[in-house]
């Protein structure tokens, strides 16, 4: 059976410049050595073609890299974020460890794995994180700071959009508006981003004397939102104004209604939450509620960078979210 054939090593490079491997190693982290020897060194690593191993250098030294653990990575909101966010920890001299999971999978076992390499920090978005991984990260000498999801009654740093005033101002939109039907189509059941925009909503409808809100949906998906609306049409009392918990279930919202020959705004007026690019095209002319991420992100990783630097734990910062008014809403 042939064997592998693996590339020349740290031990290679030593023999071919008659140095000793921790030479090799010194000279390639920047460590000092004569110049002599950092020449000999580094003529015999190119005739050899050696490259040393990067994340092997990050993970047996104290590094600047930072762990950013993600779910929920097909809402294009979210890789959005993931650039901005790269941006903007390389602007401050941080490498990145990217953690993808299920975005309703809990972020506890990947942040345990991100742990293992020694970070600095830990930025965590659009997933789920229990009370007790919060409690061992807050007790820990690692920073950890949840992007667009809090935990309330746990100490640790949190950046979110406000999406209770978000939602309260959606709802104050519709009955403004004049409409009296108003219903919702949730996005993932267990997120709190979610959750609020619905208590927002929800509360804010019943505290104007609204009546009984239908809330369908679970999942940020362009599927949910056109079953959802569907659903909704065949409801006994149709509703005439729909707040979808993000753009991607708007625009299956959306298309369900063209399906059905239903016009928007002037019998039913949609409203999404984040203001992705898409939202603008002129297919869909979104009314929606703008995240303003680039705000978030520069506030997350100032957050992350001052814990690192000693700044006391659990600070949650809500950022308010900006309307964006476009042709998806019937005005008054």
């Amino acid at each position: 059976m042939e064997r592998t054939r693996r590339g020349p090593s740290s031990i290679d490079v030593a023999k071919r410049a008659g140095v000793s491997q921790s030479a090799v190693s010194r000279a390639f982290s920047g460590a000092s050595v004569s110049e002599e020897t950092r020449r000999r060194i580094m003529s015999a690593a190119d005739e050899l073609g050696y490259r040393p191993n990067a994340l092997v250098r990050v993970i047996s030294q104290q590094s600047n890299l930072i762990g950013v653990v993600m779910g929920e990575i097909t809402n294009p909101f979210y890789p959005e974020v993931l650039e901005m966010l790269l941006l903007e920890l390389e602007s401050q001299g941080f490498r990145v460890l990217l953690k993808h999971l299920d975005g309703a999978q809990s972020a506890d076992a990947a942040i345990e794995e991100v742990l293992a390499y020694r970070v600095r920090g830990v930025i965590v978005t659009s997933s789920f994180v229990s009370a007790a991984m919060a409690e061992h990260c807050a007790a820990s000498d690692v920073p950890v700071v949840l992007f667009n999801r809090h935990i309330r009654d746990v100490k640790i740093s949190s950046i979110s959009c406000d999406n209770v005033d978000a939602g309260r101002m959606v709802a104050n939109l519709f009955l403004d508006s004049g409409h009296k039907r108003p219903a919702f189509i949730s996005g993932n059941a267990v997120a709190t981003s979610n959750l609020d925009r619905k208590k927002g909503f929800l509360d804010r409808i019943s505290e104007r004397g609204g009546g009984t809100v239908p809330v369908l949906g679970n999942e940020h998906s362009y599927a949910v939102g056109a079953a959802s609306m569907r659903e909704l049409l065949a409801l006994p009392e149709r509703p005439d104004a729909v707040f979808c918990a993000s753009d991607v279930i708007a625009f299956g919202a959306l298309d369900a209604l063209r399906e059905a020959g239903i016009p928007v705004p002037r019998e039913i007026s949609i409203v999404g939450f984040d203001d992705i690019p898409m939202a603008a095209w002129a297919a869909f002319d979104l009314t929606t509620i703008r995240q303003p991420r680039r705000r978030m992100v520069r506030e997350a990783v100032a957050t992350l960078v001052a814990r690192i630097n000693g700044a006391p734990l659990g600070s949650i910062s809500l950022v308010p979210g900006e309307l964006v008014m476009r042709g998806t809403l019937r005005k008054a």
